[in-house]
């Protein structure tokens, strides 16, 4: 996002709305406030190619690059208008739920996913996202050796599961075309990373992030 981020609440949530509240509280005054217990969580997935979008909801304001992906930012459950650009997407967000805007490459509307929280307080939370329009794999390279880990994602689809803490490499595999390999990441505990896959113009790329919490 191109405004300044001011203060990151959280990098380890998914499941850290109550990790969040609990950790945050108990440091003494050394962080701010938990956020209320009416928050929900949103970011904007921006998967196309041809520039930063811009885009509203409530006092939340997203300002995404091309292919990127924001943190979350804190919006009050109820339910709203997603702004952007000329047009607009009803939204309705639970408290202390957690929630992806997807907007597609190829101009067509917006969509909302809830991502799944992570319960194991002793594992980290992969999340995948397809947002291209073919069918994917993601592999996990460890130690030198390679397995799948989701296979057969469908356009649009999105996965997640609970892993083991470890050091890893994630591997998008598009059919007999060439395999779009992540730097090497390290799984940990309590927290969240995020893998996207998105089109181009010869064939994919992927990003991947820890997901995170900000507030302005």
């Amino acid at each position: 996002m191109t405004h300044l981020i001011k203060r990151v609440v959280a990098t380890c949530l998914i499941g850290g709305g109550l990790l969040s509240a609990q950790v945050l509280a108990g440091e003494g005054g050394l962080y701010d406030a938990p956020p209320p217990p009416d928050a929900a969580y949103l970011r904007v997935l921006n998967a196309g190619a041809g520039g930063s979008l811009e885009l509203s909801v409530a006092d939340a304001a997203f300002d995404v690059g091309a292919g990127a992906l924001s943190p979350y930012e804190f919006v009050t459950n109820g339910s709203y208008d997603a702004t952007l650009a000329s047009t607009s997407m009803p939204l309705s967000l639970e408290a202390q739920k957690y929630y992806t805007i997807i907007v597609p490459a190829d101009g067509s509307a917006p969509k909302l996913v809830e991502d799944a929280p992570l319960a194991n307080p002793a594992r980290a939370g992969l999340y995948f996202y397809n947002a291209t329009s073919k069918p994917l794999q993601l592999d996990a390279k460890v130690n030198g050796k390679q397995a799948p880990i989701f296979k057969d994602v469908a356009p649009g689809e999105t996965k997640f599961r609970e892993v083991n803490p470890f050091e890893v490499a994630f591997i998008v595999v598009d059919g007999g075309a060439a395999a779009v390999e992540l730097p090497a990441t390290s799984m940990v505990r309590q927290q969240g990373v995020s893998v996207v896959a998105m089109p181009t113009a010869d064939g994919v790329m992927a990003i991947q992030s820890v997901n995170s919490v900000q507030t302005d």
